[in-house]
């Protein structure tokens, strides 16, 4: 999984964590504005859940039904091959509206490849997602947040913006439905986006994860705590001055 880092890779996993925290806040103050993603927003009002791996024929209609009985908006990274396979429902986001994204054209990482080829890739699968939802999608997360300098370089060269996140409800972890909301909202701090999952893309040799909680209950149960804090389900767009960390990581 370390294809396409230098040597400082393994270098750095090495280092004790609070070390590589005081660095990353280094590298962030020096590089975030030129080479980072965005993390969240200095927005002081909203908080934006993502969900990524879609859209669902099972989940996703209920995930809709839950945001649209709150009046509330969130941000989609959707893979482009799911979409071309369900076109009603992606285009069932975007006309409820949500933001839509693109998560890649299937699941694999990019960390290996050269930048020209992950431009390549994402254009032509950010193009296809755009004439499905006939909307423009400009922001982009890479599949299991990999991303090396190269493939950052490629999804940058091919017009998006790289997306990850602040707070991890770690919903591949199989637990009670209600642990995985008060888990989400751990991270649920005014300007964060949030990592959940609509459904969870196989990996090409582990397979995919066994979960038996309601995602869309969660969804739920995610949303009204944040409006219990008094703030608003936002998409990554609506969020206010972006903040950035330089990300990087097999």
């Amino acid at each position: 999984m370390t294809e396409g880092y230098p040597w400082y890779w393994t270098f750095r996993t090495a280092l004790p964590s609070s070390f590589r925290h005081r660095a990353r806040r280094g590298a962030d103050a020096l590089l975030a504005g030129v080479a980072g993603s965005v993390n969240g927003g200095r927005d002081r009002t909203r908080v934006c859940l993502t969900l990524d791996d879609g859209p669902d024929p099972h989940i996703t209609p209920a995930v809709l039904d839950a945001l649209a009985a709150r009046n509330a908006r969130c941000t989609f990274f959707l893979l482009t091959d799911q979409a071309r396979a369900r076109p009603d429902l992606a285009r069932r986001i975007a006309g409820a509206g949500h933001e839509v994204a693109l998560h890649g054209r299937d699941h694999r990482p990019m960390t290996g490849l050269s930048a020209r080829t992950v431009r390549r890739y994402l254009t032509g699968a950010r193009h296809e997602l755009q004439d499905l939802v006939q909307q423009p999608v400009g922001l982009y997360r890479p599949p299991y947040g990999a991303q090396s300098p190269r493939s950052y370089l490629g999804a940058r060269q091919a017009g998006l913006e790289v997306v990850v996140w602040s707070g991890d409800a770690a919903d591949w972890v199989d637990r009670p439905g209600s642990q995985v909301v008060t888990d989400a909202l751990r991270g649920a701090e005014p300007g964060a986006i949030l990592l959940f999952h609509e459904r969870l893309e196989p990996h090409p040799t582990r397979g995919a994860p066994t979960t038996s909680f309601d995602r869309a209950d969660a969804v739920a149960g995610i949303v009204d705590g944040i409006l219990e804090r008094g703030l608003i389900p936002s998409t990554v767009g609506d969020l206010s001055e972006h903040r950035r960390t330089t990300w990087f990581r097999p």
